[in-house]
């Protein structure tokens, strides 16, 4: 019997009701495959929006490759925070990243708040709060919330349990919301999705819900915005935020009975403190479900050659990064995972648009090492650039403007403080050449 064969034995007999980290882990990795294929539409979506936006300004992104687009990178049913892990030498346990959290109280009737989400329930009856996997979810750095049935001997069969957790969904499938609504994704942020047949309803109260069927799991997606107190700013996210359902073991007949009291949770589970209109001191979100209001890291140039870049923590551990015009219009966005030490990356543009280009910008990011940036042009003496940060994010960037229309970009080389050269690259995104 291999090492795999006696863990799943071990778990069959195990008389207690919480499974252990590495059954969390498992089921994770396992909602992570059945949210794939969503994910691959959304971040469809997401291109045609960016390649939209960068024609509405002029200019069409030819990148290389090493950066992505903005749209969902996560789970469908999951926000984008993806868990480092590790095993130990000989398959040991799994090793998280984040410390044990208390267990969640429970009140002697029954009651569970959850208030940076903005829920309360009541446990169905039978039904207990799966406090390991909770657990376990969390130091994955998920905050979802686990029930399972009470009093039972898990079995390697026994899939029911409901996960509980509040998500942003796209404003064109929101809850409520007629399909196709035109707005637009929002930059950084990642967005959960249903899989499966769809269906939608309302609550008693009028909040209202989606569904998503797919036969062994049901989602539900509940309106559930976000209501920050009067005067403060509020993340632009915040009206699509939903709380987000997930009920596994809902197949065949025996899964009717967990359907029920699936149902009868999402008519009865109840908006506390941030889903309410703020009375006092406000409740804030789980941290890292909506993405942060842009930072304008550095700005430069005059006219039609000024520009400004834009950098905005997202919703995950990605960077959602921008270069605009100071008028506003859009010449390029992108969303980056902090950069190691020898990555770097550099993109060049036509000014004022590619169709009468009058200029060449040529910006670029390196780590946070990054002091001093060379660009090499075909005949002519390199540049030696000035970077930029803010201590906010982990990037130095760097922009040149305006090089004649005609200019060769050859190469680009980092160096940190001590003048020792960090990277050199010779691949730019974006255009080869702006015409005049």
């Amino acid at each position: 019997m291999n090492l795999e064969e006696l863990v799943r034995a071990a778990l069959a007999e195990e008389a207690k009701a919480e499974p252990g980290e590495a059954g969390a882990y498992e089921r994770f990795l396992g909602r992570r495959r059945r949210g794939a294929l969503s994910v691959a539409a959304s971040t469809g979506l997401a291109v045609a929006l960016v390649l939209a936006l960068a024609i509405g300004a002029g200019l069409v992104v030819r990148g290389e490759g090493r950066d992505r687009v903005a749209g969902p990178a996560a789970p469908a049913t999951t926000s984008t925070v993806t868990p480092t892990t590790a095993r130990a030498p000989g398959g040991g346990p799994v090793q998280t990243t984040l410390p044990a959290p208390p267990p969640v109280p429970v009140s002697p009737t029954g009651v569970v708040r959850r208030e940076h989400q903005g829920f309360e329930l009541t446990l169905p009856k039978a039904w207990v709060v799966d406090q390991s996997t909770t657990r376990s979810y969390h130091q994955f750095g998920q905050p979802w919330l686990v029930l399972s049935p009470g009093g039972r001997v898990i079995t390697a069969n026994d899939q029911r349990r409901m996960t509980i957790f509040t998500a942003v969904h796209e404003p064109r499938v929101y809850p409520g919301r007629a399909t196709g609504d035109p707005r637009p994704l929002l930059p950084g942020q990642s967005f959960g999705s249903l899989s499966g047949h769809r269906s939608s309803g309302r609550r008693a109260d009028g909040r209202a819900f989606a569904v998503g069927d797919q036969g062994a799991m049901l989602q539900y997606a509940i309106a559930w915005p976000y209501r920050c107190a009067a005067g403060l700013p509020c993340p632009e996210a915040a009206r699509w935020r939903v709380l987000q359902i997930d009920i596994e073991g809902t197949g065949g007949q025996e899964g009717l009975k967990v359907r029920r009291v699936a149902r009868q949770l999402v008519e009865s589970i109840r908006p506390i403190t941030n889903a309410l209109a703020p009375a006092g001191a406000s409740v804030p979100e789980e941290p890292s479900l909506f993405a942060d209001a842009p930072v304008v890291v550095g700005r430069g140039g005059k006219g039609v050659y000024a520009w400004e870049k834009l950098v905005r923590k997202g919703s995950g551990q990605e960077y959602w990064t921008e270069l605009r015009h100071q008028d506003g219009g859009l010449m390029y966005g992108g969303s980056y995972q902090a950069p190691g030490r020898s990555e770097q990356q550099a993109m060049i543009h036509c000014l004022p648009s590619q169709k009468r280009a009058t200029a060449m910008l040529v910006e670029g990011y390196g780590s946070e090492a990054v002091s001093k940036v060379v660009l090499e042009l075909k005949g002519r003496v390199p540049v030696e650039v000035v970077t930029f940060r803010n201590p906010e994010f982990p990037f130095t960037f760097w922009v040149v403007a305006p090089l004649p229309p005609d200019a060769r970009p050859l190469s680009f080389t980092s160096f940190d403080a001590a003048g020792q050269q960090i990277a050199k690259d010779t691949s730019f995104s974006g255009y080869v050449k702006c015409n005049p």
